[in-house]
């Protein structure tokens, strides 16, 4: 949940996320100048409206499916897929080993930037937590579209709506893990 103090302490975040609204097959974009009030940081003005239109035509070009060892040489294989998870295991417990025998205040910037990423597979609870939220996320979607594929009613505007709902959670988090890091960083850089 984003609380008064880490909403006035991502201010001066380096990514500002600009509002939109639609009209009919128009996107209408607003871009407003960040509101940091650091002398520091400057934003570049931006122009008061970006437009987006979708062609009704579009060109296609036909790509004949790849080859049994094509697919093989593009893709990740099973032993790779295996390989993958072992690392990120050994990497967790790694990092579970240091961060539960440091105090915090021992933590190195490289410590910290090892954990970016990897925050949900530091904690059992938080990353069934984790798995559940987006297994909801994606079955509130999929009900909806399937709700609309019955009806035979397409809103893509009821379906963003939610969309944007059921992953709240992960926006919130991800802000709040972006505020905790950078406030983490600039404590070190003192």
């Amino acid at each position: 949940m984003r609380t008064e103090s880490t909403m006035n302490c991502g201010n001066d975040l380096l990514v500002n996320f600009p509002t939109s609204r639609r009209q009919g097959q128009i996107f209408t974009v607003e871009s407003t100048p960040s509101t940091s009030t650091s002398k520091e940081q400057s934003t570049p003005p931006f122009p008061s409206f970006k437009k987006v239109r979708f062609s009704e035509v579009a060109d296609m070009t036909h790509v004949d499916f790849p080859s049994s060892s094509e697919l093989r040489q593009r893709w990740y294989t099973a032993d790779d897929k295996t390989r993958f998870k072992r690392i990120l295991a050994r990497d967790v417990r790694r990092m579970i080993s240091i961060v539960s025998s440091t105090p915090g205040e021992c933590l190195s910037t490289e410590v910290l930037e090892a954990c970016v990423g990897i925050e949900i597979f530091l904690s059992r609870d938080l990353a069934q937590r984790t798995r559940e939220k987006r297994a909801r996320h994606m079955i509130g979607v999929l009900n909806e579209s399937g709700r609309q594929g019955r009806s035979e009613r397409i809103d893509d505007e009821r379906l963003s709506r939610v969309s944007e709902k059921t992953s709240r959670w992960a926006r919130d988090r991800a802000f709040e893990l972006a505020v905790g890091y950078w406030e983490l960083f600039q404590e070190m850089k003192e």
